[in-house]
């Protein structure tokens, strides 16, 4: 199994939003790829909150359109029927002090909360999930770096 939690900027590309799609014809491409191949995708809370973010932000007669577009995602998410899960996980204590550790230096390198949000449920699904392959599927550098082959070992028996 093959698992890809989807950063912001996948989909802000999959939506079309404008100054943010440069590499849109790239990413359907490959999400219709993944689909064929039947990858589990992730969607991190982080990508829904700063996806919304970023549609309001849109100036121009686009933005309605997008913001119908990504909350007919969010209701086939809530219905089962998008290619992708949700997110489900509660925010615990121990990832309020992950956040307190490591948000200072974080920023100062210019990673925000969201990205350290999805950075944290990677490492949460990678410590749990079985997987041949698991990755933050972005186009920004520091976040598409995460990203582990799994070797299984298989003992023989006698």
């Amino acid at each position: 199994m093959n698992i890809r939690l989807i950063d912001t900027s996948i989909m802000l590309n999959l939506l079309g939003v404008p100054k943010r799609n440069s590499q849109e014809k790239e990413i359907r491409e490959e999400f219709l790829r993944v689909i064929k191949t039947e990858e589990t995708l992730i969607l991190p809370m982080a990508t829904i909150i700063e996806t919304g973010n970023e549609i309001a932000r849109i100036s121009g007669s686009r933005k309605r359109e997008i913001a119908v577009r990504f909350a007919d995602y969010l209701r086939k998410t809530a219905n089962g029927e998008a290619p992708w899960s949700p997110e489900l996980t509660e925010i615990k204590m121990e990832d309020l002090k992950f956040f307190a550790d490591e948000f200072v230096s974080s920023a100062t390198i210019g990673v925000g909360m969201g990205d350290l949000s999805i950075i944290r449920t990677y490492e949460k699904c990678r410590a749990v999930l079985p997987a041949d392959r698991i990755m933050i599927w972005s186009t920004d550098k520091h976040l598409s770096s995460y990203k582990e082959e799994k070797v299984y070992s298989l003992k023989r028996r006698k």
